[in-house]
């Protein structure tokens, strides 16, 4: 079973939720200073059990302040209102990715995220952009990549799972050394004889190893799309020597081909 955390988050977490990203409004940043510094200065003077419990009354102020007339205030409150949405949809203490909705095929295996990080993203999500699902998952709408879900998942869970990215790392590198050796024997491969050649490149990240054209800056080939990979058929011939070789790639969004290591027996 996951291990949750514990129900009652800290005022301090939930303060450097609120400020962990900038304010549209230039002023807050200042304004909450501000407020931090005479909460501060009034709970020293205020004994230890005042001094204990600072972060709670430098929110109570927040609160406060969101609630006014202050200028910036409607943003303030939509960041607090934030920042506890992350508190109460988050609450295991680990969690594994799966990005769903994109244009694509998914990438390999992500690695475990802390609760503390996923609170920080789903702040920069938005509450309207979080959502609470079954059995604890969360899920994040949106983004470049699509929708990603995060499901709760133990201590041995965790560990399993690190040490799957480890020795899949491994495999990787020792898969792109295989791929480059093959692939050299048909098409030009970047840095053949000098840095600066253009060529296919063979790189491995993560679980995966990624097969691309690599042309350096200044060279008429360079850019997004170069016609030597795309236009002139090189990401065709290496797909097909790949696959005439027992591996199955997938175009990434980039362009380029990537193998996965779970797929390989």
């Amino acid at each position: 079973m996951p291990i949750l955390a514990p129900p009652e988050t800290t005022a301090e977490e939930l303060l450097a939720l609120a400020v962990a990203r900038p304010f549209q409004a230039p002023y807050l940043p200042q304004v909450i200073d501000w407020i931090c510094r005479s909460a501060e200065a009034e709970c020293e003077h205020a004994g230890p059990g005042l001094r204990a419990g600072v972060a709670k009354e430098v929110v109570r102020r927040l609160d406060a302040y969101a609630a006014s007339t202050g200028p910036g205030r409607s943003e303030l409150a939509s960041r607090l209102a934030d920042a506890r949405h992350a508190q109460a949809v988050v609450r295991a203490e680990h969690y594994r990715a799966l990005a769903v909705g994109h244009a694509g095929p998914a990438r390999g295996q992500r690695p475990p995220l802390t609760g503390a990080d996923l609170r920080r993203l789903a702040v920069t999500a938005g509450k309207a952009h979080v959502l609470h699902g079954e059995q604890d998952t969360v899920v994040i709408l949106g983004g470049p990549v699509g929708s990603m879900v995060f499901h709760p998942i133990s201590a041995h869970e965790t560990q399993q799972l690190t040490q799957s990215l480890r020795e899949g790392t491994s495999t990787a590198r020792q898969l792109a050394g295989d791929v480059q050796r093959m692939l050299a024997r048909h098409v030009r491969m970047a840095g053949g004889n000098e840095p600066a050649d253009s060529g296919v490149a063979v790189g491995a990240h993560g679980p995966e190893v990624s097969v691309s054209w690599h042309a350096p800056a200044g060279l008429p080939e360079s850019g997004q799309r170069p016609s030597p990979w795309e236009e002139g058929g090189v990401r065709s011939l290496c797909e097909a020597l790949l696959i005439h070789y027992g591996y199955k790639p997938a175009a990434a969004q980039d362009g380029a081909l990537t193998i996965s290591t779970i797929e390989i027996v």
